[in-house]
């Protein structure tokens, strides 16, 4: 599995506390589902899971704070 990236190139894994760009969205990455990915295809694809929300969001559009 590749390593997904932020819009920053922090690196993202599962537990890290994120916020998406543009709006107030705050929460832990529950997964990254990446495996089926090729390497330059994880950054722009909708793969990242948060807690207690629905959708998915990519990496591009999210901002790493730390560890939760």
């Amino acid at each position: 599995m590749y390593t997904a990236y932020d819009r920053y190139r922090n690196p993202l894994e599962t537990g890290c506390r994120v916020m998406q760009n543009g709006s107030r969205l705050v929460g832990t990455i529950a997964a990254i589902h990446a495996d089926k990915l090729k390497r330059e295809d994880v950054r722009k694809a909708k793969c990242v899971q948060l807690n207690g929300v629905s959708e998915y969001f990519s990496p591009d559009e999210l901002m790493r704070l730390g560890r939760a």
